[in-house]
């Protein structure tokens, strides 16, 4: 039996053209071997199964074709090699220059600066010779000088615009502010009005308001009736308001239609305070949600552009009423605060409270936030706090008409 060795370069070398078997009588197309079409036979030599060991027999002449074949193949993976190698070595070599570079120029950045600050300064102190300057023999100004006072001149006047503009739109307001800032409102002619109202719903409240008026607030609240008219209004004794509530439709909101229920909100306000759709009813457990302008626009047709102009002046402490479906609420102040416009967290209704919030615009004649007024429904005969559920004491009195005999 001939014998195969392998040369250094893998490939097969025999000793001879005889063919070692290794399975019974198999053949094997020659295409594997030298890519011919020629056929060769493998015969099995009777050999013990131990001993047996698979060899491939090829003429030299074959050998030596594929043997340069396979130097071919190692010649062109070696030159795509260097050719990969050479090309990676450059662009190494490309991003050390680039990053040599950028740590040349940011090296260099703290001079170029204060150069271009030297050519600026110099520029900027340049005098310019005005005619009429030189005429009058003064000294000419510098291009710095002439700046400054340009900007000025140009931001006063725009910001004298802007004010006489700001305060011509909300003049409303701020002359309500103005007036109880400086004392110069009536609070004797307000507290008669809203005396007028009580009087109009019982006739038979009376008061004297010549006293302090927080005083005269409360003891305008104390004589309110329990049944009052059949509009819904809040009362704030301490800002002389006497104002309807409005409730818009909540078919705008049901439908998810942002754009139509913000126009019905628009619209209820030009007819009082806005009960925002969807929050509780007092009386109810949750938070009864109201609304209102303090300043608007004063081409507006609205008649309560400025209700809650002075909202920032109640205090935790102070009381307000509300009649609402002809029954009489009160509510004691418990908190104060801004928030932003997008914070909706102030619409949450709590489920084991009663309790209400008012809310406007701030700063006045802005949209920047909201000031947010909270407050605590109470029994007004008690001053506790209502409970879910709970009646006031003056509830449980119902009242009846005084009467000579039945209506036909």
């Amino acid at each position: 039996m001939k014998k195969a060795h392998y040369t250094q370069s893998g490939d097969i070398i025999l000793d001879g053209d005889d063919i070692v078997p290794e399975y019974p009588r198999e053949v094997i197309p020659t295409s594997k071997i030298s890519g011919r079409s020629e056929w060769t036979t493998v015969i099995e030599e009777a050999l013990p199964l131990k001993d047996k060991t698979p060899v491939i027999s090829a003429k030299p002449e074959r050998i030596s074709s594929m043997q340069k074949l396979s130097e071919g193949a190692k010649n062109v993976i070696v030159r795509g090699s260097r050719e990969s190698t050479s090309q990676l070595h450059a662009t190494a070599e490309e991003v050390m220059r680039e990053v040599q570079q950028m740590r040349q120029s940011w090296a260099s950045l703290p001079t170029r600066i204060r150069g271009g600050l030297n050519r600026f300064w110099k520029s900027a102190n340049t005098p310019i010779h005005l005619p009429r300057m030189m005429k009058a023999g003064k000294k000419p100004p510098t291009k710095l000088r002439l700046f400054l006072v340009d900007t000025i001149r140009f931001g006063g006047t725009f910001a004298g615009i802007f004010l006489v503009l700001f305060v011509a739109i909300n003049y409303q307001s701020f002359l309500q502010i103005a007036k109880a800032e400086l004392a110069l409102s009536d609070d004797l002619k307000t507290q008669q009005e809203l005396q007028q109202f009580v009087t109009g719903i019982n006739s038979s409240a009376a008061t004297s308001y010549e006293d302090d008026n927080d005083a005269a607030g409360m003891d305008l609240l104390a004589s309110l009736p329990y049944v009052g008219p059949f509009e819904d209004r809040l009362i704030i004794p301490k800002l002389g308001e006497n104002v309807p509530i409005v409730r818009p439709s909540m078919e705008a909101l049901m439908k998810e239609d942002w754009r139509k229920f913000e126009e019905d909100i628009q619209t209820a306000l030009q007819d009082g305070v806005v009960h925002y759709p969807g929050s509780a009813r007092p009386g109810q457990a949750g938070n009864f949600f109201v609304t209102g302008h303090s300043s608007y626009y004063p081409w507006d047709d609205g008649k309560y552009k400025n209700v809650f102009a002075r909202l920032k002046d109640l205090i935790p402490g102070d009381t307000y009423s509300v009649y609402y479906g002809g029954d009489r609420h009160t509510y004691r102040i418990t908190g104060k605060k801004e928030v932003r416009p997008s914070d909706v967290s102030v619409l949450d209704q709590p489920t084991n409270k009663r309790i209400a919030t008012l809310m406007t615009c701030t700063p006045l004649g802005t949209t920047l936030r909201r000031l947010i007024i909270t407050a605590e429904e109470i029994d007004p005969a008690t001053g506790e706090a209502l409970m879910v559920g709970e009646r006031g004491a003056e509830e449980q009195i119902i009242p009846t008409a005084r009467l000579e005999s039945l209506p036909i």
